[in-house]
């Protein structure tokens, strides 16, 4: 069951990290400022149910938010699907392999023993928070020696050291852990 406290710090920390106007008249923006928050509690909910029965829920909670935020930015249609793939934005969804906010690619088996699909991912923000959880465990498990700003790397599929996108991932995981409401 979902602790209801992580949850409302998880809308918190999307909300502060992703505002809904970040996306303000791009083709992938929610309609209404309503929708994005909307949009943005299932995402929390989701968060809160695969995040409950970990050791740290908040820590696991702030990983997830950090790696949606890296990843999308929450944008609506990473989120909901399809990906936006016109004129220059043709790569998007890395050119429409992924999903989610947490934009995760097909892997593994759904709880009624079927292949993950991206259709699936799209519809199933649990499924995908799940999915992302385990990679970017692996990942933090697996990526250990050198910089710990490298941990995040294999998200990409293997260990690499130095500068890219999972050192500012991990930042930003490190400033979720750390922040509170109102601060």
């Amino acid at each position: 069951m979902s602790d209801p406290t992580l949850i409302a710090w998880t809308l918190a920390a999307l909300l502060r990290f992703a505002p809904v106007a970040m996306h303000e008249g791009a083709p992938w923006a929610d309609a209404t400022v309503e929708d994005g928050v909307a949009r943005r509690v299932g995402i929390a909910n989701a968060i809160g149910s695969v995040c409950s029965d970990a050791k740290s829920p908040r820590g696991c909670a702030s990983l997830l938010v950090a790696i949606a935020v890296g990843e999308s930015g929450l944008a609506r249609d990473a989120d909901v699907g399809p990906c936006y793939r016109v004129g220059g934005y043709k790569t998007r969804c890395d050119s429409g392999r992924a999903a989610s906010v947490w934009q995760v690619q097909p892997q593994g088996w759904d709880a009624d023993g079927q292949p993950v699909t991206v259709a699936k991912l799209f519809v199933d923000r649990e499924l995908a928070a799940g999915i992302a959880l385990r990679v970017a465990r692996s990942s933090l498990s697996r990526c250990k020696s050198g910089d710990p700003r490298d941990r995040l790397s294999g998200l990409s599929g293997r260990c690499i050291a130095g500068p890219g996108p999972w050192r500012s991932r991990y930042d930003l995981w490190q400033r979720v852990r750390a922040w509170e409401p109102g601060s």
